[in-house]
């Protein structure tokens, strides 16, 4: 009889799960009397009395699970069951523990058999058919044309498994997909490939010369905006018209000025209107002022041209950008994508919202009083070409308009990533000469070109290692592991004299590949899957009880987790900084956030700690801390099942259906402790807590924005939190630094564990049992030379499981 699954099977869609892959080559097992044994010997002494027909604890029987491994079902659940064993958490703590023999024994067992099932399959980690990701696409475009534009705008949004959006399982195309991206391919090929004068402007207009709505207001050399009301308090610059498709850069002067409330006490009479139609004066009643370290913003927002304005129309637009803007006059620069015939306003959208005039009367004078913001310039760079016409047009062009052979072939080579045969060549070759045919001009059939390749599934596929020396597979597998983008010319040329499988010039190509600028798209785009930093500001604090949250503060929190995957990859230091590094990457702001004094600016650098500071490691991040809230609370059970799964790779079984949430209490006046208990009180709840919530309580000091706190409630006039727990494993402690310090014990899991999510980002599939054992390969090097995380990153890229070579 085949096992009730359910507690294992939630595994399944794990990337790094060897419970998956034992399911693809177990089949081929052959079970040794050894294993038999020492598995009979094991669960009939520590697990038969809660996994039987009268408890089925977590509703899992030992007794019905078979040693027959080819089963699927059978070698998920005994992974499972060899991982919660390792990890400490079976036995329970109140139940005999295993001898240290007894376990040893077992482990090896099964261990044993996992490896040798890995050799017998013969199993090299080929990967799928893969189509390239979202983002991949975008860095793809951009280093190949030069073009900012974005092919994957608008496109279906590609599934995740485990947080991770590149597994080639869930890359699937759609009629939808398609179409949108055709749309897509054929605005970059006219971005790309244009005739014509020279798009590009270079304009600069002072305050005078902005367009204004009807209520704002000039003073000296700026104009100020004091309202977020409607489009009768926005700027935009005077007859600008963006004359094609494209990113523009744009910088203004300006400031955000506050005058307290204190000073509007003081107006004995406003400007302009002063009674209301019953003939009662009219008082101004201030806005809620915002907490003092509050980073005033400005929006600017994308509109058709000419812009219409009317003072009881809402602002509306297409938000393109949001800027900082402090108290002193100071250019601020960004870059927005605006549309062919767009144009663009400043609205002060954290102005408080108002009908009034600014100017009022004090002590007979008369002033600005308020909240405002000044407007002293405005300068618009773009589009951002390189050149003009593009560098692609010049090269595939020759002086008669003739579509170059060589410049093609090389062209389709870049595009494709690896030599392209004759045939196809020719096919694109045919493709310009029959819009030539037809009379179109020679750029409308590059165009054409253009477009055809960034639709070809040779361009938007990662394809299948061809053999085990596929040199130019391995120059993609390694540029869109560390870049997220195609190889560039170094690694095409090592394929193509085959190189690149030396391994000392493929060890030192991997760490030019750290040390290049565009690993930082690594950074962004693995630490943003792994740690959840895309769900960074998805749900906001509740404004009433967080509300020094602002977007600059959202901003550093989601760059605090960059900046240390960053600073340990870039500066080599050692795996387990991740949990506990003794420094912090901080910004002013986020200094504020977590009371730690003089850091200055807004660039992010390390800033030491000392010995048992909370900061610094991933437990103290924000970004995670407020990841796992709801925005009003924290969730200890949320909180638990992060840390479960993402640094150490042991998820829990969902929750029963059955089960009432658990209602927020702001006041504080109950603890989520004494909220919890009652999940705890019930028998199909309190296997799952027990491993579940220690981990969340350890991190109770934290708000649901990441701020630290000693007591529960608003302003903390609540309960005192409690921080304690103990581990399934029967270890205590009290707070996120003794709980740091019992993770730290575990820094080979947690090793090994981030090893695996590496190596399943860049094959694009669930670690295969074959891959298992070349991640305890990988882990055991490392430890051996340090444990540094940029030689981790070397020795996956250097290991033939990776690389597919025998």
């Amino acid at each position: 009889m085949k096992p009730n699954l359910s507690l294992s099977c939630r595994r399944s869609l794990m990337p790094y799960s060897l419970a998956f892959c034992l399911a693809l080559l177990l089949c081929q097992s052959v079970q040794g009397d050894d294993f038999t044994s020492a598995v009979d010997q094991f669960t009939q002494q520590h697990c038969i009395r809660c996994h039987d027909a009268r408890k089925a604890k977590g509703d899992f029987r030992i007794d019905q699970l078979s040693r027959d491994l080819s089963d699927p079902a059978n070698a998920i659940a005994w992974q499972d069951a060899l991982d919660l064993v390792k990890l400490g958490e079976m036995p329970p703590e109140e139940q005999p523990r295993p001898s240290a023999k007894e376990l040893k024994s077992f482990v090896k067992a099964v261990e044993t058999e996992i490896r040798r099932s890995a050799q017998s399959a013969s199993q090299t980690g080929q990967i799928e058919l893969r189509r390239l990701s979202h983002t991949a696409m975008d860095n793809t475009v951009n280093d190949l044309l030069g073009t900012r534009l974005r092919l994957s705008a608008g496109l279906p949004q590609d599934s995740e498994v485990a947080g991770f959006d590149n597994m080639a399982a869930t890359l699937t195309q759609s009629g939808e997909f398609m179409r949108v991206l055709q749309q897509n391919a054929r605005r970059i090929a006219k971005d790309v490939i244009a005739n014509g004068p020279d798009p590009r402007v270079s304009i600069t207009q002072e305050a005078a010369e902005l367009e204004r709505g009807k209520s704002v207001e000039s003073d000296g050399d700026t104009v100020v905006l004091w309202c977020s009301k409607n489009r009768g308090h926005v700027v935009w610059p005077s007859k600008f018209e963006a004359p094609r498709a494209g990113v523009y850069r744009i910088e203004l002067d300006m400031s955000h000025t506050i005058h307290t409330a204190e000073l509007e006490k003081k107006i004995t009479d406003w400007e302009g209107k002063k009674h209301d139609k019953n003939g009662k004066k009219l008082v101004r009643v201030p806005g809620k002022p915002f907490p003092p370290n509050y980073r005033r913003h400005v929006s600017i927002v994308a509109a058709p041209f000419p812009l219409q304005y009317a003072g009881g129309a809402s602002v509306g637009g297409r938000r393109v950008a949001l800027v900082e803007v402090g108290p002193t006059m100071a250019t601020v620069q960004c870059e927005i994508e605006l549309e062919k015939g767009e144009t663009f306003f400043v609205h002060a959208s954290d102005c408080p919202r108002g009908a009034r005039s600014p100017w009022g009367v004090i002590d007979s004078k008369r002033m600005l009083v308020g909240e405002l913001l000044r407007v002293k310039q405005l300068h618009i760079d773009g589009p951002l070409l390189e050149s003009w016409p593009n560098a692609i047009t010049r090269e595939l062009l020759d002086d008669k308009n003739h579509l170059s052979q060589s410049a093609l072939q090389t062209l389709l080579t870049r595009t494709f990533r690896r030599p392209v045969p004759p045939e196809v060549t020719a096919l694109y070759q045919q493709i310009f000469e029959a819009t030539q045919d037809e009379g179109m001009s020679p750029q409308a059939g590059l165009r054409q070109v253009i477009e055809s390749m960034l639709c070809s599934p040779r361009f938007l596929y990662e394809r299948p290692f061809a053999d085990n020396k596929d040199t130019f597979a391995i120059a993609s597998r390694l540029s869109y592991f560390l870049w997220n983008s195609m190889p560039d010319q170094e690694l095409m040329s090592l394929a193509a004299s085959g190189a690149i499988l030396d391994t000392n010039v493929l060890e030192s190509q991997v760490r030019r590949m750290i040390a290049d600028p565009k690993s930082d798209r690594f950074v962004i785009d693995f630490a943003g899957q792994w740690l959840g930093l895309r769900r960074v500001g998805a749900m906001l604090p509740d404004p009433k009880l967080y509300p020094a949250y602002d977007p600059a503060l959202e901003r550093a929190i989601r760059s605090e987790s960059e900046a240390l995957f960053s600073e340990i990859l870039h500066s080599n230091r050692p795996v387990t900084d991740f949990l506990n590094p003794g420094y912090a990457m901080l910004n002013e702001r986020l200094a504020e956030h977590y009371e730690i004094n003089g850091v200055e600016g807004n660039e992010f650098r390390r800033v030491n700690l000392p010995a048992g500071h909370p900061r610094g490691g991933l437990l103290g991040h924000a970004s995670m801390l407020t990841i796992t809230s709801n925005g009003t609370r924290t969730s200890p059970v949320v909180r638990g099942v992060w840390i479960l799964e993402n640094l150490l790779d042991s998820p829990p079984s969902p929750p029963p259906p059955d089960v009432e949430p658990i209602e927020p209490d702001v006041r504080g006046s109950t603890t989520i402790r004494e909220m919890l208990a009652k999940h705890r009180d019930v028998a199909t709840c309190n296997e799952c807590h027990r491993r579940i919530d220690p981990w969340g309580f350890g991190l109770e000091n934290f708000d649901a924005v990441g701020a630290w706190r000693e007591q529960y409630g608003i302003n903390g006039k609540g309960k005192p939190v409690d921080a304690a727990g103990k581990t399934p494993s029967g270890e205590t402690f009290d707070g996120v630094v003794e709980m740091r310090s019992i993770l730290m014990q575990q820094s080979d899991r947690f090793t090994q564990v981030i090893t695996a999510k590496l190596l399943s980002h860049a094959v694009g599939h669930p670690t295969t049992i074959a891959e298992r054992v070349a991640i305890e390969e990988i882990v055991k090097q490392n430890k051996q030379s340090g444990g540094r995380f940029a030689d981790l990153i070397v020795q996956i890229c250097t290991h033939p499981m990776l690389l597919q070579i025998e």
